[in-house]
């Protein structure tokens, strides 16, 4: 599983689905006529050249064909970049705030919650789900918002597909208490790697991020949005609207459901929303399926066991699962065990999670 998007084994490929007669692979649509015959079939996708890619059926590992990426559009992107700085020259040339050169940041790898080792990415309906999403936003160079409880993997699925789409140019805005426009302003000014001070007054520091934000096409990653005000949706709204067509920035909110009612209720801002995807917890047969995938330690465990764990307080949130796993590993330690059991899991969960009067199976049964 070291290929966030992979099935166990990192020879199949990433894992996509084939829509119509396209599949895509790091943010290009790959097209075949033979795909008719298989869409909607979960398949895997592995480059087999420049701009060709092999497809594999993920269920039997057959192979399917071979598809082809579309002509690329960068000639025709960088000819309109190039006019839109022409038609800015006059602007520009007085201005001494400029990016630094060389300093796009490709994102990173995402971190597991408390640095677990050996755990794994795990191909999640939801991460699947996402990676398409994402692809799709970027390509359309549209806003899309990605939206759900705390400790479900949001934050960590987008910047999976981010790395497996490798894209580059990512503008990762984290926020922990409510920002303004201001601090948004100044965020970008940092992200945007831009030298000289920053304008002293907004109308100003607004031109300078619109005019950098069109040279590339930069993704706007807006985490933690539940803490943003409608004015702060305003703000990145109006500079995504101020851009044209490709030379426009794509921009994913990524937070709770606060996110989600702030935009809903505006009809300005929710009507510019291109594609919404809810996150939600695992079902009792996904924990079953994921789990198991996620760490090794769950690798032998009984389907019984992780039942048990699931009922207990685990439910289908990652954040949670990763702590009881931390947990349990630290037991088996002390405890010279090679293998979980419903002991160590116990004492795990009594540590992992507060308090509580009753599990969720003393619950459903005294009910």
């Amino acid at each position: 599983m070291t290929n966030p998007l992979a099935a166990p084994s990192p020879s199949t490929g990433a894992t996509r689905i084939i829509r119509g007669q396209e599949v895509r692979w790091r943010g290009r649509p790959y097209t075949a006529a033979w795909m008719a015959a298989h869409a909607q079939h979960t398949v895997h996708v592995r480059p087999s050249g420049p701009d060709t890619v092999d497809v594999h059926d993920a269920a039997t590992g057959q192979p399917l064909g071979t598809a082809h990426a579309e002509p690329s559009r960068t000639t025709s992107d960088n000819t309109h970049a190039a006019l839109m700085t022409a038609k800015d020259k006059h602007v520009t040339d007085t201005d001494t705030t400029t990016p630094r050169p060389d300093q796009d940041d490709v994102v990173g790898e995402p971190d597991f919650y408390l640095n677990l080792a050996d755990a794994r990415i795990v191909a999640t309906e939801a991460l699947l789900e996402a990676s398409e999403n994402i692809a799709d936003t970027i390509e359309a160079r549209a806003m899309s918002c990605i939206y759900g409880d705390a400790g479900l993997g949001k934050t960590f699925s987008v910047l999976a597909a981010l790395k497996e789409i490798s894209a580059e140019r990512v503008l990762l805005l984290q926020f922990r208490s409510r920002p303004t426009p201001r601090d948004i302003r100044q965020e970008l000014f940092n992200e945007l790697h831009l030298e000289g001070e920053p304008p002293s007054h907004p109308s100003e520091f607004d031109r300078l991020l619109k005019r950098t934000l069109t040279r590339k096409p930069y993704v706007l990653v807006c985490d933690e949005a539940q803490q943003f005000s409608r004015e702060c949706f305003e703000f990145v709204r109006h500079l995504w609207d101020t851009g044209k067509g490709k030379n426009r920035p794509a921009v994913l909110f990524v937070g709770g459901e606060e996110a989600y009612k702030t935009l809903y209720s505006e009809p300005a801002l929710a009507s510019r929303i291109y594609i919404w995807q809810e996150f939600a917890p695992m079902e009792a047969n996904e924990v079953q399926k994921n789990i198991p995938l996620f760490h090794p330690v769950w690798a032998g465990a009984s389907p019984e066991l992780i039942d048990y764990v699931y009922e207990e307080g685990a439910g289908g949130t990652f954040r949670v699962w990763s702590k009881i796993t931390y947990h349990v590993i630290e037991g088996m330690k002390r405890r010279g065990l090679d293998e979980v059991d419903e002991t160590i899991a116990r004492w795990a969960l009594r540590r992992a999670l507060p308090h509580r009067r009753g599990s969720r199976r003393t619950q459903q049964d005294a009910g």
